[in-house]
């Protein structure tokens, strides 16, 4: 049979292969897109007779993609002061009136842009809605919210004979819709309100009378005994345009009804409405609060140094401000930074000038930890060990007075929470304007944290006689409660001698309770010369101790640290060489160091826990106590252990290798 030769793929297959293969390998993942219409906006627009409106607009939109996070809407009142209550509804829910789905919605006003637009005109305000969650998903949404804009005062409502023209522009909206619809509430006046046909220039003047054509706005007048209300409706909103709706009404709808005297009316009601009235008060306002601020921010920089340089000199340490200029401009720079932070991050769309001036005021506010005059490792004076009774020399040290700008003392945590609370109800207040404001707000308590949280009494030098009063006493409680309990378990007994070994197991935890009968006393350091004590010890001492037991202590040797002296304890053993004390913690003293002692003929050794912790320290502590007890005779084996009996654990080995 003739065989058949199999045909290699020539270069004509090759190439779509290698294509497809570098396609494979080089595809970017897919990116989430969201793709937003506007189908329809239906505002109403309640006018009273001061000229100020509220503006309610329910704005159609067609989702695909998505999700949708944010929205920007064009061309609002440039005075707009925002309501809350603003949310995005499913369309079919929206219709029936259900907020069940309801999704809430955070407007903000965002800053106005003094940047003019290619064609030279003038931006416009814009709104920015943030939807809360995972935003909207695919799918028509109705988005709701209002507003408060002063139509009089703009000059949007100006009186012409014996009307009054009322006129408003609504958003600019990319895509064009059909059927826009304006609901106008208007006071009630004899005259009923009509719709105005006269078209408009740019400039907002009236155009010639050749250029009025017909209708283009259907309305329908419905009247009430104190409200009238107009509905305009026109065929079709244009893409990219501002619709313009003029409405004439009765002059006597915006006459302003007598005002009636308040009865019993105060002297603080009056000032208010007084300052009201004044054009110039909000700038007084801020003027004010931006003074009040700058004194009240100087003052504490200024009082925590002079506080923080008074703790430090009676320590024995030169005070380490951050930048170290002398206290009176430090302190008046940064009360301005301060104060000009906050007004720029209020002021402008974005908040890095404002947040670095703040930074400047919190760098200007703290103090780092200050260093011991003399050097560490110079020798200290000799001195006498004195014993102190145990209540006289674990009692609580005196609080420090006169502290009001540390946040480890009682008023200074009631100060700073009190600014704290001054700062949150700040920022309630500007979070119905602006979120985004709002937070950067709050993020300025730094510079409140930088007065309380730096400085601090933990960062001073320790005094050795006071500091170590709390985590010795907590050593001692530990130690007793240690050895009140069994210091092993006795193996299990056969069942018939069960009750005989549990007879002499509770006469040896007795005899064994009796024998590690402890005193604690205090042991002080007193220098010569110096009537005040450098360093204190917790001393421990058996009843009934092996001889060569010199004493058993407990120390506290402060280390300095980033944030303050860290406390680093230690247990210290004072035996004689070559006694029975000695040969009892042979086994021990492998986890420790030996060296010599203060006095001729005596043996130190010093065991350090693992973590420098009370419960680590009382385990050593405890174990060496056991260790240098005198064993009672009650619990002396009356006879040698089979071979197959487990062996007794030797006191205190297994707590010493886990904690030291």
């Amino acid at each position: 049979m003739p065989s058949r030769t199999a045909r290699r793929p020539g270069p004509a297959l090759l190439l779509p292969l290698l294509a497809a293969l570098f396609a494979i390998a080089f595809t970017l993942p897919a990116r989430a897109w969201v793709e937003v219409h506007v189908a329809g906006d239906d505002v109403r627009l309640a006018i009273d007779r001061a000229g100020t409106a509220r503006v309610e607009h329910k704005v159609t939109l067609k989702i695909s993609g998505g999700p949708l996070r944010a929205l920007d809407i064009r061309g609002v009142d440039p005075d707009a002061e925002l309501d809350q209550g603003s949310y995005a509804a499913p369309f079919k829910a929206a219709q029936a009136g259900s907020l069940t789905d309801a999704t809430p919605v955070a407007i903000e006003l965002l800053p106005p842009d003094a940047r003019p637009r290619e064609d030279g005109a003038r931006r416009t305000a814009s709104l920015r809605a943030r939807f809360d969650g995972k935003g909207l998903s695919r799918g028509v949404f109705v988005l709701f919210f209002r507003y408060r804009t002063d139509l009089m005062k703009r000059g949007l409502i100006q009186q012409d004979g014996a009307s009054t023209r009322v006129t408003w522009i609504g958003p600019l909206w990319d895509d064009g819709y059909d059927s826009a619809r304006l609901t106008v509430e208007l006071p009630a006046a004899p005259d009923e309100p009509r719709v105005d046909e006269a078209r408009f220039d740019e400039a907002g003047g009236a155009a010639g009378s050749e250029e009025i054509g017909e209708p283009l706005t259907l309305s329908t007048v419905r009247r009430a005994l104190d409200r009238d209300e107009i509905e305009l409706l026109r065929p079709y909103a244009p893409k990219g345009e501002a619709l313009r709706w003029t409405v004439r009404a009765d002059a006597r709808a915006f006459q302003p009804a007598p005002a009636a005297a308040k009865p019993g009316a105060d002297a603080l009601g009056r000032l208010a409405d007084a300052a009201a009235g004044s054009p110039d008060r909000g700038r007084t306002l801020y003027i004010a609060g931006g003074v009040a601020l700058f004194a009240l921010y100087s003052a504490l920089v200024a009082l925590k140094a002079r506080e923080h340089g008074r703790l430090a000199r009676a320590a024995g340490v030169a005070p380490r401000p951050l930048v170290p200029i002398p206290l009176a401009p430090r302190a008046a720079l940064a009360g301005l930074s301060l104060v000009a932070g906050v007004a720029l991050e209020l002021l402008l769309r974005d908040g890095t000038a404002g947040a670095a001036l703040v930074a400047v005021a919190t760098a200007l506010a703290a103090h780092r930890t200050p260093r011991p005059e003399r050097a560490g490792g110079a020798l200290r004076r000799p001195g006498k060990w004195l014993p102190v009774a145990e209540a006289e020399a674990f009692r609580e040290p005196p609080r420090a007075r006169g502290v009001y700008l540390d946040v480890s003392t009682r008023a200074g945590k009631a100060l700073l929470l009190a600014l704290l609370a001054a700062l949150g109800a700040g920022v309630h207040a500007v979070a119905g304007a602006s979120p985004y404001h709002a937070h950067l707000l709050a993020l300025d308590a730094t510079a409140l944290l930088a007065i309380f949280c730096t400085g601090r009494l933990a960062e001073l030098p320790p005094d050795p006689a006071a500091r170590p009063v709390a985590f010795l006493r907590d050593v001692a409680r530990r130690v007793r409660r240690t050895l009140k309990a069994p210091a092993g378990a006795a193996p299990t007994a056969a069942p018939k001698r069960a009750a005989g070994a549990a007879a002499r197991a509770s006469a040896g935890a007795a005899a064994r309770a009796a024998a590690t009968e402890l005193r604690v006393v205090g042991r002080l350091r007193i220098p010569d010369g110096s009537p005040d004590a450098d360093e204190l010890r917790l001393g421990l001492a058996p009843r009934a101790a092996l001889p060569g037991f010199v004493a058993l202590e407990v120390g506290v040797v402060y280390a300095p640290g980033a944030g303050g002296a860290i406390g680093l304890p230690g247990v210290l053993l004072r035996v004689a060489p070559g006694s029975p004390c000695e040969a009892a913690v042979e086994r021990l003293a492998r986890s420790g160091r030996s060296s010599r002692g203060r006095r001729p003929g005596e043996r130190v050794l010093a065991f350090t826990p693992r973590l420098p912790t009370a419960r680590m320290t009382a385990a050593i502590a405890a174990a060496l106590v056991r260790a240098v007890t005198t064993p009672p005779a009650s619990a002396t084996p009356t006879k040698p252990q089979g071979a197959g009996a487990p062996r007794a654990p030797r006191p205190g080995k297994k707590a010493i290798s886990a904690a030291a």
